[in-house]
C-alpha cells in the first residue's frame, strides 16, 4: 500500500484521505471511478449511482458523484439524504480548447508582481513550502492534497505557488488528471483548488496562476478538459471561472458526507 507521506488538515480530514489512498489500491482499475488525492469518487454514473455513491461515503467518510446530470441533481441529493447522509450541490463547470487558449492569452497580458516568483511544485520543493501551501489553503476553506500529489509523484499533475521574498506561499492553483485513461473521460483534468491569501487579494494571482495550470496540464499532460465545482451562489468563483471560459454544463458534483464521520464540516472544496 502507498504511502500518504506528508498530509495536512484536521483528524478527521487525514482520516478521509488514508481510507481513500486505500481504497484507490483495490478501485484504481475501475474507470467508474475517479481519483486526485482527497478520495475516490463517481465519475461514471448510473442507475446504481444512489446505492454506490452512499457506500464511497460511508466507506471513506466523504465522497463526490461527478458527471451526474443537473436535470435531476436535486432529486439525487435527496435519494442521499433520505438514506441518513449529507449531500451538497455543486455546479460542474467544465472548460476545453476554449479554456486553453483564452489562458495563453491572459498569460500573454497579465504578469505576477515583480517580488513574486511563481514555483511548481515537485521533489526537490522544501517540506516547509509544501507545509505553506496547505496552510493556506485551509486558511481559504479549501481542503488540500497530500504532499505526494502536490508535488506530483503519486497523481499526474501540477501544484502552482506564488512565493514571496521571504519564502512563503501567498497564492496557489492545481490540476490533476483524476479519472482511469480508459474512461471516456481520461483527458479530463480536476482543476482549481485556489486560494490567495488575504493582503495579495486583488492583483489577479489566482486568475493567472489558474491560467497557468490549464495551459500546463494541455501541454504537458495532454488534459483536453477542465473541472471543478462551484456552489450556484458562489458568485466570486463563477466570475474567476468564466474569465477563464470554464463555465457550468450539463452536469453536477454531488458532494456527500458521512455525518457520523463528520458531522456539519466540509471537506469537499
Amino acid at each position: 500500500m502507498p504511502e500518504l507521506g506528508e498530509v495536512f488538515g484536521s483528524r478527521e480530514q487525514i482520516m478521509l484521505m488514508e481510507r481513500g489512498n486505500q481504497l484507490w489500491t483495490l478501485l484504481r482499475d475501475d474507470p467508474r471511478y475517479s481519483f486526485y488525492g482527497r478520495m475516490v469518487s463517481l465519475c461514471q454514473p448510473d442507475e446504481s449511482a444512489v446505492e454506490r455513491t452512499a457506500a464511497l461515503a460511508r466507506l471513506q467518510g466523504a465522497t463526490s458523484c461527478q458527471y451526474y446530470p443537473a436535470s435531476d441533481a436535486d432529486g439525487f441529493r435527496n435519494r442521499l439524504i433520505d438514506q441518513g447522509l449529507r449531500a451538497d450541490r455543486y455546479e460542474q463547470c467544465r472548460g476545453g480548447r476554449k479554456a486553453y487558449e483564452t489562458s495563453k492569452r491572459i498569460l500573454s497580458d497579465l504578469k505576477p508582481p515583480d517580488d513574486l516568483t511563481v514555483h511548481a511544485v515537485d521533489g526537490t520543493t522544501t517540506p516547509e513550502l509544501v507545509a505553506d501551501i496547505a496552510q493556506l489553503s485551509i486558511a481559504c476553506g479549501v481542503m488540500p492534497v497530500p504532499g505526494s500529489a502536490m508535488r506530483g509523484q503519486s497523481r499526474d499533475g501540477i501544484c502552482l505557488a506564488a512565493v514571496d521574498a521571504q519564502g512563503g506561499a501567498v497564492a496557489t492553483a492545481s490540476a490533476y488528471m483524476s479519472n482511469h485513461a480508459t474512461s471516456p473521460r481520461g483527458t479530463d483534468a480536476f482543476w482549481g483548488m485556489l486560494a490567495t491569501r488575504d493582503d495579495w487579494r486583488g492583483k489577479r494571482l489566482a486568475q493567472i496562476l489558474g491560467a497557468q495550470s490549464i495551459v500546463w496540464m494541455w501541454e504537458k499532460l495532454g488534459a483536453r478538459s477542465f473541472n471543478t465545482g462551484v456552489t450556484a451562489d458562489n458568485t466570486p468563483s463563477m466570475t474567476l471561472c468564466a474569465k477563464l471560459e470554464v463555465t457550468p454544463s450539463q452536469w453536477t458534483f454531488i458532494g456527500c458526507m458521512d455525518p457520523e464521520t463528520f458531522g456539519t464540516a466540509s471537506v469537499t472544496r
